[in-house]
């Protein structure tokens, strides 16, 4: 038998500390054989509870399977793919042998598929000339109307102009901001190439083709059918400013 005196050293403390285990392993094993004393001969469960269990269960998976299937409001399921058009069947050129046989059957022989229900007729597969091609009348750029500054004056074979930046002298052949004098026929007009176009005749002033038919003069004056003319200065001011 221990004495008082080993209980209180370590022998006693050894054996305190062994209880104090076997008391926690006990209370950590009694859940565990609780579910085994349950699973292995426990209460029953009740009838109508497992009912409902099952009920419930079988109505998620038809919800489930109908959502798969399409018939739920928040499934749409796609629209079934359309058959495919049966393949036509018409007459196929290969070179000028004609053949009548499917369109894909053709074009795997490198063929030319003549239509949906074509016939191989005399003429069908011979080569045919290419169509010529249209031709575009060209349209001339030139203006048909002479459309620059007007004429304010023609001195001798001078022709003045009103421009943006004040008055423009053009002698007879000479050519300036796409002007070209070719004739004068002082003092009424002046024979004008515009831009390539022309010749244009531009009056400078009305003249009437008779004008001494209502005065009374008429076969006593004889206007001059030609206007003097003078050598052109190449070293003079094409422009004049004006004041």
């Amino acid at each position: 038998m221990m004495s008082r005196d080993e209980l209180r050293g370590p022998l006693g403390v050894s054996l305190a500390a062994l209880a104090c285990i076997v008391i926690i392993g006990l209370w950590l094993l009694a859940p565990l054989l609780g579910a085994v004393t349950r699973i292995g001969g426990g209460a029953a469960v009740e009838t109508d509870r497992h009912e409902g269990l099952i009920a419930l269960h079988d109505e998620s998976h038809a919800t489930d399977l109908d959502r798969v299937l399409g018939r739920s409001f928040f499934f749409d399921p796609p629209a079934p793919p359309r058959p495919k058009p049966p393949e036509p069947t018409g007459a196929c050129c290969v070179l000028e042998e004609c053949t009548v046989m499917r369109r894909d059957g053709c074009r795997d022989r490198g063929g030319q598929f003549q239509g949906a229900d074509s016939t191989c007729d005399a003429g069908t597969c011979e080569p045919r000339e290419a169509p010529k091609p249209v031709e575009v009348p060209k349209v001339d750029p030139r203006p048909k109307r002479y459309g620059g500054p007007d004429i304010i004056a023609i001195y001798g074979t001078d022709v003045l102009f009103r421009s943006r930046d004040g008055l423009m002298i053009v002698p007879v052949g000479r050519t300036m901001n796409e002007i070209q004098v070719v004739a004068v026929n002082a003092p009424s007009s002046a024979e004008l190439m515009w831009k390539d176009g022309g010749p244009f005749t531009v009056p400078l002033i009305d003249q009437p083709d008779e004008p001494f038919a209502d005065s009374g003069l008429e076969g006593v004056i004889e206007l001059p059918t030609t206007s003097p003319t003078r050598t052109v200065d190449e070293d003079r001011p094409g422009r004049m400013a004006t004041p």
